[in-house]
């Protein structure tokens, strides 16, 4: 299963409120400036530089406007006039424990 293709089998964690919707990038002082995205309570990065085809965003972790994209996907969420008020997290279907296949016995 591709990494990046999530199946409808796969769950959503709780909703993460929005800390900010500036992000600083850059370092300071060289060439710092402020994007578009999202910082959650967590402290997960999302910018909208950094989306998948279905809209939602990769997460990124870093500190001094330096980010390092994350698998890990968040998916918007919503208010009733469509306007983005906290995301959730994108949680991977749980791996099946799988039977190895029967043997017929002893190979003669």
């Amino acid at each position: 299963m591709d990494k990046n293709n999530y199946s409808v089998q796969e769950s959503l964690g709780p909703e993460i409120p929005i800390k900010t919707t500036a992000v600083p990038m850059g370092l300071p002082g060289v060439n710092r400036r402020t994007v578009n995205g999202f910082v959650l309570d967590t402290g997960t990065v999302l910018l909208e530089s950094e989306r998948d085809g279905q809209g939602r965003y990769y997460g990124g972790a870093g500190m001094d406007g330096m980010y390092l994209r994350t698998p890990r996907l968040f998916t918007p969420v919503k208010n009733e006039s469509g306007e983005i008020r906290a995301f959730r997290e994108m949680l991977p279907a749980p791996v099946k424990a799988w039977k190895s296949p029967r043997r017929g016995g002893p190979e003669r």
